[in-house]
Parts: C-alpha cells; sequence; structure tokens
C-alpha cells in the first residue's frame, strides 16, 4: 500500500488529502483509492487506458509543476469507476482523471477542459 498526498484533496472531497492505494485481485487494472482521514471515503479506480487504448489529453504544465514531475515515466494515470448492479450500465470518468507522482508520492485529480470526454464514460463498450 501507498499513501499519496493531494494538497488540494479532489473535488467534492477537498478536505480529505491522503489517500492510500492497494490492490486489488483479479484480472484487471484496478486499485482502491482509501481516504487515510476518513475510513468510510474510499474510491474504485482503474487504468483507463485498459478500456479506451485511444484515450489521451495533455497534462497542462501548471500540473507537472504541482506534482513536481521531472520524468514521464513517474506519471500515473487512473479514472473513478462507478459500479452498478447492472454491469452494464457501470462508468468511468474520463473527464477528470487522477494523476499521480510515483516518485514524490503526490496526486491531483485533473478536470480536462475543452475536451469531449465524459465523467461517465460506459465502462464496457458495445
Amino acid at each position: 500500500m501507498t499513501t499519496y498526498q493531494f494538497d488540494n484533496g479532489i473535488p467534492g472531497f477537498e478536505h480529505l488529502q491522503q489517500f492510500v492505494l492497494s490492490e486489488v485481485e483479479g484480472e484487471m487494472p484496478v486499485r482502491l483509492m482509501q481516504s487515510v482521514e476518513d475510513e468510510n471515503i474510499a474510491f474504485l479506480i482503474a487504468s483507463p487506458f485498459f478500456f479506451y487504448n485511444d484515450y489521451e489529453w495533455d497534462l497542462p504544465d501548471s500540473v507537472v509543476q504541482e506534482l513536481k514531475l521531472d520524468d514521464e515515466k513517474d506519471v500515473e494515470v487512473w479514472s473513478v469507476v462507478t459500479l452498478n448492479k447492472d454491469p452494464n450500465k457501470s462508468t468511468i470518468n474520463l473527464l477528470a482523471p487522477i494523476v499521480l507522482n510515483k516518485k514524490t508520492k503526490r496526486g491531483k485529480q485533473h478536470i480536462i477542459h475543452d475536451h469531449a470526454y465524459s465523467s461517465r464514460a460506459p465502462l464496457y463498450q458495445a
């Protein structure tokens, strides 16, 4: 388990600044991102590239500086997953990815502007 520092929290949970990422068993690239300050707050996150291999956008310099990113290989990108009882209605947030610096253990939920990505993209495409 690794703890990441989110200086500004994440939208809707600005008061929570530390999250632990833990492995989830199974075949898919998913993690559990749980608040250190409030154990009742946790998010299922997944690699957006696993579900959308053409997913891409530019990381603004301001975010690169905020996360102290020196090397591209230190970057990890995750997206929050919302599960539904009907798996076909489960969604992934492509509009606001979680960007992590593996080296400095800093994170930010970055909202992509000027893009057609959805915060409720189908997890499973037909």
